[in-house]
């Protein structure tokens, strides 16, 4: 998994807060919004993390067309 074992506690509690996010604007604004791994865990040169400081809310139409394909 792309979750490395030094995150702690705070940590985890930011991540889980990045989603709430998510859904937060999904509701106010009625656009539907995602997670995004800003660098990909999956990417042809280099693989992120799930950590807090690889997250971004974005609009979901905008993550479709990033379109990770490895």
């Amino acid at each position: 998994r792309a979750t490395p074992k030094w995150v702690d506690s705070d940590e985890e509690f930011l991540i889980k807060e990045v989603y709430s996010l998510a859904r937060l604007r999904t509701k106010l604004t009625g656009i539907p919004w995602e997670v995004d791994h800003i660098v990909p865990l999956k990417g042809k040169l280099v693989c992120g993390l799930h950590v807090f400081k690889n997250l971004q809310v974005i609009p979901k139409i905008e993550n479709r067309k990033k379109s990770n394909t490895v």
